[in-house]
């Protein structure tokens, strides 16, 4: 005698297997996360890690070279040699908002009281070895960076940085700051800082 349901049974059968075959023959393909950078910076080009507090900065306890969700790097970009840099005459004021950076404003102004000069002279050559060097022994944070003044790029041999507790070469003031808020900040000065060319003088307001 003849099953009716031989069909139906088969097609069950099927269908019970199939989900199985699928998922051996899926990629085995892993997630990347923040221990395969070597740096936050390298982790925010890739932008393929988990992003915890969906601020657009992605393995924010990475050391630097960092990056924030701007894209912009905590070393000002070199100005575009065919196109020349601005060599201003008088020290150039760079304005943040205090409301944004109340704790690097905070960190400027102590810094400053210890003698840290107020005016700087942009020196980009050499800026990420020396902010390296500086923080080889300074612990790190969760959640927060750690904030340097004078930045790397306002720092090295020149004038404007001889006054106070020997403000010369690769030294600096250091604070633990949020990493977000560190991070904006540097890329705000690098982009005020793009244009002009090495030698140039400025200094850090708030309002």
């Amino acid at each position: 005698m003849k099953l009716k349901h031989g069909p139906l049974i088969a097609a069950l059968i099927a269908a019970a297997l199939w989900p199985a075959a699928s998922t051996a023959d899926a990629p085995n393909e892993r997630a990347a996360t923040c221990a395969d950078y070597p740096n936050q910076a390298a982790a925010q080009r890739a932008a393929d890690t988990r992003d915890a507090d969906a601020d657009g900065i992605f393995c924010e306890t990475l050391p630097c070279p960092c990056s924030s969700a701007e894209g912009g790097d905590e070393t000002p970009e070199q100005p575009d040699p065919k196109q020349g840099c601005v060599r201003p005459d008088g020290v150039q004021r760079l304005v943040f908002s205090a409301s944004e950076y109340p704790n690097v404003r905070a960190h400027f102004r102590a810094a400053v009281d210890k003698g840290w000069p107020r005016r700087l002279v942009l020196n980009r050559p050499g800026a990420d070895e020396r902010r390296e060097r500086l923080l080889r022994d300074v612990p790190t944070r969760d959640g927060h960076d750690r904030d340097e003044y004078p930045p790397a790029v306002g720092r090295g041999k020149g004038k404007g940085l001889t006054r106070g507790r020997d403000p010369r070469g690769w030294t600096a003031d250091v604070r633990h700051v949020p990493s977000s808020e560190n991070r904006s900040h540097g890329a705000t000065l690098g982009i005020k800082l793009r244009e002009f060319c090495d030698g140039t003088r400025f200094r850090y307001a708030f309002r």
